[in-house]
Formats: structure tokens, sequence, C-alpha cells
């Protein structure tokens, strides 16, 4: 899968959990450093985001991830 497939695919998992959680999407960002690939998600609310919405939102879109097989290693 190309990086804006991949990107489009994402963000689509990322869609109702943002919603739900009355977050906004900043960015969203595939890269390659190296011989890794990386996936990064800027995520904000009013008032601000703090660690524990990070992992909240790190953990379940790690699990949609590995359920939808989009990132191949």
């Amino acid at each position: 899968m190309k990086q804006d497939e991949i990107l489009t695919e994402v963000e689509k998992l990322l869609d109702e959990l943002i919603t739900s959680r009355n977050l906004e999407l900043v960015d969203l960002q595939f890269v390659r450093e190296g011989k890794n690939n990386y996936l990064r998600v800027y995520i904000d609310k009013e008032g601000g985001i703090d660690l524990e919405e990070c992992s909240i939102v790190a953990e379940i879109l790690s699990e949609k991830l590995d359920e939808a097989n989009i990132i191949q290693s």
C-alpha cells in the first residue's frame, strides 16, 4: 500500500475514535526514518491534551491497526 493510501485508511479508522472523544485530528504522518516507518498522529481538543488521552488513543488505534492490517512490517 502506498503512503497516501495508508494515511487515508488510518484516517478512516481514527474518525469515530476522534469524534467520540471530542478530539481534533491536527495532522497525520507516515514517514520513513532510516530503516523504520513511523505513524504519527497529532491530536488536540479544547483545553489541551494530556498524556492519558494520548495513551488511550494510541492503544485503541494500535488495536484497530492490528485488526485492519493496513501497515505491513
